[in-house]
């Protein structure tokens, strides 16, 4: 029998502004359904059944620890575990969560550890790690999860000293009282666990002014075991008894098997046998990966490719197609128009896709590193027919995600082969197959029109985004994403249907629209005669946004001259709960941009982990440098024509800014996210100063300094 296991589309996972809002929204009932309710998404004692009891090595160790909830366990030796419900692929959820925790429990930070939680919505409610929304729905959730231990750690003090709690205090993983008594929370876990978990609301929460962990830059929790080889990523993963797989692919999205011979593969050394996998993919199996890889090499197919004709070019030229009539704007001033070309881009995580999968009968054991556990658990009930609680999904540390893991195709891959071998299956995505067979981030075509009056202020806006494939399927004109006070700006979406796989790209659709807008902004400062900088200030939306500007500006010494053949340039974001603002400076050498120094300003409201930020905005700005100047994936004959990093030129140490300067602005708003805020004001800013060094304006990414006119 033929099974093919489905997977939900990546951009499922990255939710709207207002959606993140809703989710971030705690009440009474929602905190209840979260860490109390029977019968609720998950329920605070069902952990001392299940992980507490399964990690403690006696039966007496068990009965002594205490577990209020999924997310916290308390062990007799002190230790705290936080239990972490998103995806860690680099942007240091696990360190931000369980600070989040161990501020309100008043937690010894040294003896605070992580687990990753499996893949299990019904316990953990959803799992769905993108749009940068970890910590703005979960933040005081997991700090009301702090605070009920913390309590229920004083009762237990208390009863046993015959003392008031209110005459009770906690500090550093212990519960002072009066006449100088002393209990560590080791101590007290076992008497803890005869309390009933308290309802707690926002009035127990601490006070930002008391905060001991929070807002203290630390180190990330898993970084000794990242450096010294000890973090576990799925492809560390051994089962016994497992075989090897990769699979060799259709050329692109669309095409069929018509012929295979795979007699050559067959007779490598180690290779046990070849599978179909519908009529798109064949799989090698192997005793090794070495071996599984020289026989795809082996394998001799044609395709049946009805998508021959389609090119980067032809794509192009279906979408300026549909460039219409702009939105209507005043008459009589000076009007500015511009079209850009942004390209598909790959994820192209450092750690290639893979997975391992053991089916045995009705029962299913996954190891994935996916941005969606809970999905890829879902997604193997749906498919396969089994029963939910005979599945089990153990995520691992991602290598990178930035959208491209929040599918499970992969993770469904190593299940259909395992269901047909009933063994263990390690599989692999060699990094050609990873980048020619991508969900890429969409590419688009984007035509301009602003009007700037007889005052220099700017009296319309129009912009029309024109993408393949057509995500919006709206071809009316609205809201223009704007984060300028223009009047009339709207922007109109609309596309074209095409074979070309697409899916959330770090910042989604912000990778494109901020990144457009803000290039075409400085061209309207330049009609209207006015500096880059001070035209935004001047029309500015938020205030936040503004502060951030001004300091960027302040910091950078916007103003200030720069040597012949250098440029300065600005660009800001205002998303995910965040702003950020960036200045680039560089200078030009021959057809080569050396990039001389950044100043990024970045308002995330309230910073859990300064460093993490810090960390963040660095490594967003990096793939900035990357999509500005080196890369993009090309179609011919319907499939990329990049396949591998020598083709598709990704940032690298010698491209690195000779300074980068990263400053965490404490607005005291509420948590924002950060994962994707530090990517869609980057490449806009190296724009700019490339057209303010060269007096020419840039129009298409990546930029090539000889193309420029």
């Amino acid at each position: 029998m033929s099974t093919e296991l489905s997977f939900r589309d990546s951009r499922d996972l990255h939710s709207t502004e207002n959606d993140v809002r809703r989710e971030g929204e705690l009440t009474r009932r929602s905190f209840l359904r979260l860490v109390g309710g029977v019968g609720a998404s998950f329920v605070l004692g069902s952990f001392v059944t299940t992980a507490c009891a399964a990690s403690s090595s006696t039966a007496k160790e068990a009965a002594e620890t205490f577990a209020p909830s999924a997310f916290l366990r308390i062990d007799p030796d002190g230790t705290c575990t936080v239990m972490i419900s998103k995806s860690d692929m680099g942007q240091g959820v696990r360190t931000t969560f369980a600070m989040l925790v161990a501020e309100e429990l008043d937690a010894d930070w040294s003896k605070v550890k992580v687990e990753q939680a499996p893949g299990d919505g019904s316990v953990y409610g959803r799992m769905g790690t993108g749009g940068s929304s970890s910590v703005r729905t979960m933040n005081r959730n997991l700090r009301m999860v702090g605070a009920a231990a913390r309590k229920m750690l004083i009762a237990a003090a208390a009863k046993q000293w015959g003392a008031d709690p209110s005459a009770c205090r906690t500090e550093s993983g212990r519960v002072l009282g009066p006449d100088g008594k002393s209990a560590s929370y080791g101590e007290l876990a076992g008497a803890a666990k005869a309390f009933d978990v308290p309802q707690v609301t926002e009035k127990d929460l601490k006070l930002k002014s008391d905060y001991k962990i929070l807002g203290k830059a630390k180190n990330r929790v898993d970084n000794l075991d990242v450096v010294t080889g000890k973090a576990m990523f799925a492809n560390d993963v051994h089962v016994d008894g497992m075989v090897h797989a990769v699979c060799l692919r259709a050329p692109a999205a669309g095409a069929r098997l018509a012929t295979l011979d795979d007699s050559a593969a067959r007779k490598i050394p180690g290779v046990l046998d070849t599978l179909k996998l519908g009529d798109d993919r064949v799989a090698v199996i192997a005793t090794n990966t070495w071996s599984a890889l020289k026989g795809r090499e082996a394998l001799k197919a044609t395709w049946q490719n009805p998508h021959e004709n389609v090119s980067t070019e032809s794509l192009r030229q279906e979408l300026v197609k549909l460039v219409g009539a702009h939105a209507q704007m005043p008459t009589g001033g000076k009007v500015i128009e511009a079209t850009f070309d942004l390209p598909y881009l790959a994820h192209a995580p450092m750690e290639p896709l893979n997975a391992v999968a053991s089916v045995k009968g009705d029962r299913v054991e996954v190891w994935t590193g996916s941005q969606s556990p809970d999905g890829v658990r879902d997604d193997i009930v749906q498919s396969l027919g089994v029963r939910a609680e005979n599945v089990t999904v153990h995520n691992l540390l991602l290598g990178g995600g930035f959208g491209r893991r929040s599918g499970g195709d992969f993770s469904a891959e190593a299940v259909e082969i395992s269901h047909k071998l009933q063994e263990p299956v390690k599989l692999l995505w060699s990094r050609e197959c990873d980048m020619q067979h991508d969900t890429y981030r969409p590419m688009s075509h984007h035509a301009l029109k602003a009007t700037i009056d007889a005052d220099g202020k700017p009296a319309g806006w129009s912009h029309q985004l024109i993408q393949s494939p057509n995500w919006s399927r709206n071809d009316q004109y609205g809201n223009a994403r704007l984060n300028y006070t223009i009047p009339g700006a709207a922007m109109r979406q609309t596309g074209i249907d095409s074979s070309v796989p697409t899916g959330a790209w770090r910042s989604v659709e912000n990778s494109q629209i901020n990144v457009v807008n803000e290039i075409f902004l400085d061209e309207l400062a330049k009609a209207a005669g006015s500096d880059p900088l001070e035209f935004r200030m001047k029309y500015v939306k938020d205030e936040r946004l503004k502060k951030v500007l001004q300091m960027a500006g302040e910091k950078s010494g916007w103003g200030t001259s720069l040597p012949k053949g250098s440029g300065r340039g600005v660009a800001c974001f205002n998303g995910y709960g965040s702003r950020i603002a960036h200045v680039v400076e560089l200078t030009l050498k021959g057809k080569e941009v050396q990039i001389d120094r950044v100043v990024a300003v970045v308002d995330v409201g309230t910073a859990i982990n300064p460093r993490g930020v810090e960390a963040q905005v660095q490594g967003a700005f990096m793939d900035g440098v990357a999509t500005a100047l080196k890369a993009a994936i090309t179609i011919d004959k319907g499939g990329a024509v990049q396949s591998n990093w020598d083709g598709y030129e990704w940032a690298r140490m010698t491209d690195m800014p000779a300074k980068m300067e990263v400053y965490v602005v404490d607005s005291g708003a509420d948590f924002g996210g950060m994962g994707e805020v530090g990517y869609p004001s980057s490449p806009a800013a190296i724009a700019n100063a490339i057209a303010a060094a060269t007096g020419k304006r840039i129009h298409k990414l990546p930029i090539k300094i000889e193309e420029l006119v």
